[in-house]
């Protein structure tokens, strides 16, 4: 992943969507079983880039779900909002903005807020203590944080080793929002960092 753009080595050609893509890196299902979706869920992909990760909890959420996926690309956005609605998947809206600064959605909205390979990102990283206020304003009392990183070791794609973070950095840069760590997925080349609002 290019730190810069935060684009994966080969998440160009096998996104589905336009924008940079992680979601090759494992496998999803282990992913989200371990964020237990209910059906009616609002889950939120901030910092989508192309956008797999929301297309994929929409089809396991169903209909009774809603997706929210954000993004600073007007491309990622404009290809979500004409390809991301599947039959019998939840309905997904998509949103250009910054999601260090406001996002649009109403205060104690969400159920699941994730952060997909985005964090490690310096634009994103230096101005952490913003955006996780923010995730913890539309998220409701009980919901739940997603960070998604590389795992912190050498690797011949995704981000370098100095800007890898390990499931205790994740939960350091959150815990002046009022976050705290609930639980961590280990996987081969990824975790998974869930937090809890304070």
């Amino acid at each position: 992943m290019n730190p810069t753009t935060g684009q994966c080595k080969g998440g160009a050609a096998t996104a589905r969507g336009r924008g940079p893509s992680s979601f090759w890196l494992q496998d999803p299902e282990p992913v989200f079983a371990h964020l237990a979706l209910r059906e009616d869920t609002l889950f939120v992909d901030a910092g989508c880039g192309a956008g797999e990760y929301a297309l994929y909890a929409a089809r396991r959420l169903g209909p009774t779900g809603r997706v929210v996926a954000l993004d600073s690309s007007r491309e990622s956005i404009d290809w979500l909002r004409a390809n991301g609605n599947q039959p019998g998947a939840a309905p997904l809206s998509g949103h250009v903005c910054d999601i260090t600064a406001a996002m649009p959605l109403e205060t104690g909205q969400a159920d699941v807020v994730m952060l997909a390979t985005v964090l490690h990102i310096r634009a994103v990283r230096d101005r952490a203590a913003p955006l996780f206020r923010e995730i913890a304003r539309i998220l409701r009392p009980g919901g739940t944080l997603a960070v998604l990183e590389c795992a912190k070791k050498e690797a011949n794609f995704g981000p370098p080793l100095h800007a890898r973070l390990a499931p205790e950095d994740v939960a350091r840069l959150a815990a002046p929002a009022g976050f705290r760590s609930s639980s961590v997925l280990l996987l081969e080349h990824t975790h998974l960092t869930c937090l809890s609002p304070g």
